[in-house]
């Protein structure tokens, strides 16, 4: 076996194992990051949004920023016109790569025939479904081609003989990390994986790395300093309904089983899932036996790592590179908007395989070859069939939906996504069944009853949909949804003034939100509100999407009329929203009006 032969077949394995992915269609976030996301319909869009956060629309709020992603979507969707036979057509062959990368990594430790064993466990391990088969997986593919071929320029920065090749493996390896970078958030832990390599790397480096770390870390810092100012205060506002209320240490407590099931993932990968929510991953909030187990065996494998420096760099490289690529996401610092999600894993799988790897090449010269060979092939086809068998959940939305919720039927979060699926299809009623169940499994989520709520309205049942619509705003208030579902439900049992409370209220709080002005509005023509409080209101929409003369004319016009100072105090609790665009607009207006006075606001600055 050469080392150019282990490559091939590796990467030719890996392709072959996920060939039906092409006929699968659009799923899961296919739907809104591609399939639904004018960003990646055209080349030229894709180089617009190159400065834009990855997610579109109102899921913004997640603030990740992922633009070379974004690049290759709108290239595919150019060659295809946006066929989803041909983006997981590309994913197959990102993987194939990505195996590829893995093989020549695992060579500076592992003899040929050990490369292999290690490429074809990474190949065909199941975990990687997820990532492979559904579209909006390639961001892992990505980074993790890019991350690997950091690590072996690195190596060849560190060999060069002359001061233009080291210039050139340093231009590769920078271009590498960029890309790394450019394609997912988790891109961030490259310096640290060069690091790891250079440290278990059995070969003496001819030249220092410092020049190369320093680029490398200035480079991470200006792609950090760029994300941050793309996506302001959404970087890191992320997170998860598992964490809704919970504390940092309650978050910890949660976390603690999790880890134990990312350790069984990777090394028995058969009881698979594509949602990871509560109740599939219960919130726990105290000390719990599987969580002390979760804790006492990370704490084993990391100690494993650190003793098999010396005796097995590889299996430490493995654990390590294992342990950053799943850092980003483990919610102990920091929340993530996952509690676990296989995708993730795809770096990570390669703790199993090299250590797979290491065990049989430490063994393959002795006499058991036979037998470990047998072995080998029995864990690798056992591997294939479960993910030959996987990859037509990912085929459609339904499929998916269906399928899993049948796998898991305590996961609130399938139901709601079911929900939301069946409704915009028409079928309110069946949605609305999979909203109650979802809320009532997982009251703590508020997003669920904000969509029973509407459904509710859809199904003319007022009386329930004020019920789902009162407990999502007692969870949380700062959202335009939910003031807008809660102001529709009461103006739908008859309560416009407690309605237009509401929306006043959000229209404070939320300053600028078409949605809660569109409501604010709708709660003032319900409960018959003044004229000119309605021009405010429309005047606040106008200013907010921009259209100042616009706004400019309705002020102008109720400067005209103003009203009654009787009927402006009735009202002063509700200004707050409109006295920004009246003070910008119309100062006259504002002093006519007596804002400041009224009701204890500062006009002009006083």
């Amino acid at each position: 076996m050469t080392r150019g032969r282990a490559t091939w077949i590796a990467a030719a394995v890996a392709s072959v194992v996920y060939l039906l992915a092409v006929r699968n269609g659009w799923a899961g976030d296919d739907l809104v990051a591609i399939r639904d996301n004018p960003a990646t319909h055209s080349l030229s869009s894709a180089i617009a949004a190159w400065f834009e956060v990855y997610w579109p629309g109102e899921w913004r709020w997640a603030g990740l920023y992922r633009p070379f992603t974004i690049l290759t979507y709108g290239l595919d969707w150019t060659i295809a016109g946006g066929a989803p036979w041909w983006f997981h057509l590309v994913n197959v062959g990102l993987h194939g790569a990505a195996t590829a990368l893995v093989v020549r990594v695992a060579l500076a430790w592992l003899p040929p025939v050990g490369a292999l064993v290690t490429g074809l466990v990474f190949a065909v391990h199941p975990v990687h479904v997820e990532a492979v088969a559904n579209v909006v997986g390639r961001a892992e593919l990505l980074v993790a081609v890019w991350l690997l071929l950091a690590v072996l320029s690195a190596r060849r920065y560190r060999q060069a003989e002359s001061s233009r090749t080291r210039r050139w493996w340093l231009a590769v390896t920078l271009v590498a990390v960029a890309l790394a970078l450019c394609s997912k958030e988790h891109g961030v832990i490259t310096i640290a994986v060069l690091a790891v390599d250079h440290l278990l790397e059995p070969r003496r480096p001819r030249n220092s790395a410092t020049g190369l770390y320093v680029a490398v870390a200035a480079l991470t810092l200006a792609w950090l300093f760029v994300w941050q100012s793309i996506a302001g205060g959404l970087v890191g506002a992320g997170t998860h309904a598992a964490f809704f209320g919970v504390s940092p240490y309650g978050r910890v407590m949660t976390m603690l089983p999790v880890y134990l099931e990312v350790l069984r993932l990777l090394a028995w990968p058969f009881a698979l899932a594509s949602d990871y929510a509560p109740q599939v991953v219960p919130v726990r909030e105290t000390v719990t036996l599987v969580g002390t187990l979760g804790f006492l065996v990370t704490g084993a494998a990391l100690a494993l790592a650190v003793l098999s420096v010396r005796r097995a760099p590889v299996v430490a490289f493995g654990i390590l590179v294992a342990v950053l690529s799943y850092a980003p996401t483990a919610n102990l610092l920091v929340v993530s908007g996952v509690v676990l999600a296989e995708r993730n894993l795809y770096l990570a799988v390669l703790a199993p395989a090299l250590i797979v790897g290491w065990g049989v090449a430490r063994v393959w010269d002795g006499p058991r070859r036979r037998a470990v060979a047998v072995a080998c092939a029995g864990v690798v086809l056992l591997f294939a069939y479960r993910t030959v068998d996987r990859i037509p959940l990912w085929s459609d939305p339904l499929t998916l939906l269906v399928e899993e919720q049948a796998a898991h039927p305590e996961n609130f979060h399938t139901r709601v996504l079911l929900g939301e699926y069946v409704a915009a299809r028409g079928d309110s009623a069946w949605a609305l069944g999979e909203l109650l169940v979802a809320g009532a499994l997982f009251p703590a989520d508020p997003w669920a009853a904000v969509l029973a709520s509407r459904q509710a309205l859809a199904q003319g049942r007022p009386t329930l949909a004020l019920r789902e619509a009162r407990r999502a705003y007692r969870r949380y208030r700062s959202d335009a949804r939910i003031v807008e579902v809660l102001t529709n439900a009461l103006i739908a049992t008859g309560r416009p003034d407690s309605a237009l409370v509401v929306a006043a209220a959000g229209a404070r709080d939320l300053p600028g939100s078409e949605m809660v002005l569109a409501a604010y509005r709708r709660a003032l023509v319900a409960g018959a509100g003044a004229a000119w409080e309605a021009t405010l209101v429309d005047a606040t929409r106008d200013w907010s999407a921009g259209r100042v003369v616009s706004a400019a004319a309705r002020l102008d016009s109720l400067e005209r009329a103003p009203p009654a100072r009787a009927e402006l105090g009735a009202a002063c609790a509700r200004l707050a929203a409109t006295v920004p665009v009246v003070r910008a607009l119309q100062p006259r207006l504002a002093a006519v009006l007596e804002v400041g006075a009224a009701c204890d606001m500062p006009v002009n600055g006083r």
